[in-house]
């Protein structure tokens, strides 16, 4: 549920005034809400249920090298600013910004019951509005763009949430969800969703005929099943 309280325009001014502003973790949400992580911290941690997406630029070693760093932090900004439009509206919550990857929450703290599918509907956002700039800048370089692009991991299940270490502390999600989304993503090809098997079965659209896989893992004994959506 969104929390009923003038974010933008002439009518926030009153909210501005008592300090009640847009989050900067998440616009949709206001800094009311942030007391929710307030109580995560004063616990050190929590565990919820949620579904976790990693989404990482394909080709990023080759592109450090054809590309000068003017043009690297052009594209790094704008897969960052293009990922956080795509989970914030669909009330993710962008997490993290690690280098050449994203990592995003859902359910969290704005609760969704159909949150797998809002975390489906943001990695195709992100597809949609990365493919173009793909073709469009990375080919004048040379290189290959079938090897260029966005791939997504997506896993959904109980994880850790909480503020980690002691000299340095980190406000995040930890756990085994966690860890299967990120080696989703890390398996995934360019322009490719990755889900898991529990992700896909929370899925509203999990009647529909999936191309589905067996992938070998980083750390994982056994092939985990996967769904390319």
């Amino acid at each position: 549920m969104h929390v009923p309280i003038v974010l933008r325009g002439p009518l926030s001014v009153p909210f501005r005034v008592f300090g009640v502003r847009p989050s900067r973790m998440n616009p949709n949400i206001c800094t009311i809400c942030e007391t929710m992580f307030e109580h995560v911290m004063r616990r050190r941690s929590i565990e919820i249920e949620a579904t976790i997406l990693f989404a990482d630029i394909r080709g990023y070693t080759t592109l450090t090298q054809a590309m000068d760093a003017a043009a690297l932090a052009r594209l790094l900004n704008f897969f960052y600013d293009e990922c956080a439009t795509a989970v914030w509206l669909h009330d993710g919550l962008l997490n993290k910004a690690i280098g050449d990857s994203i990592l995003a929450i859902f359910n969290f703290p704005l609760r969704h019951g159909d949150h797998t599918d809002l975390a489906l509907a943001a990695a195709r956002d992100i597809q949609a509005r990365c493919h173009a700039r793909c073709k469009q800048e990375l080919a004048g370089y040379g290189l290959d763009v079938a090897e260029l692009g966005v791939g997504v991991g997506i896993d959904r299940g109980t994880t850790t949430f909480g503020e980690f270490g002691t000299t340095h502390t980190d406000l995040t999600a930890v756990g085994q969800v966690v860890n299967r989304a990120s080696r989703l993503q890390s398996v995934a090809a360019a322009g490719e969703i990755l889900v898991s098997e529990a992700a896909w079965q929370a899925l509203a659209a999990a009647k529909a005929a999936p191309q589905r896989r067996e992938v070998q893992l980083k750390g994982y004994g056994a092939p985990q099943v996967a769904y390319a959506c």
